[in-house]
């Protein structure tokens, strides 16, 4: 009876919620990746030319783990408007750091 008790808290029950959510994702991935008429490859998320990449392979790491912990936070309502400023700084800065390495690249060649 305890056990039934403790899975009726806002805070467990939220993050089991949240676990079977991703659940049900990899597991839509994981159908799309094997029928033959779609064009989704999961390995493209970490893959360039069938050998792993190392930043997008961290990228994808850190998406993960931030959004995980993001999405945490809201369901322990801890959240605060300078976690999502945090949150959204990081990836935007990511993306123009990764946009002018690329472009200082392609200027030394």
């Amino acid at each position: 009876m305890m056990d039934i008790m403790m899975l009726m808290e806002t805070k467990i029950s939220m993050s089991l919620v949240l676990a079977l959510c991703f659940i049900f994702l990899l597991i839509i991935l994981w159908v799309y990746q094997r029928d033959s008429s779609n064009n989704v490859d999961i390995k493209d998320l970490f893959c360039t030319d069938g050998k792993i990449d190392e930043k997008k392979f961290t990228r994808l790491g850190a998406w993960v783990v931030s959004t995980w912990g993001f999405v945490y936070l809201i369901v322990d309502q801890r959240f605060s408007e300078w976690y999502f400023v945090g949150y959204m700084g990081a990836w935007v800065a990511n993306a123009l750091f990764d946009n002018y390495m690329q472009k200082d690249k392609e200027s030394k060649s």
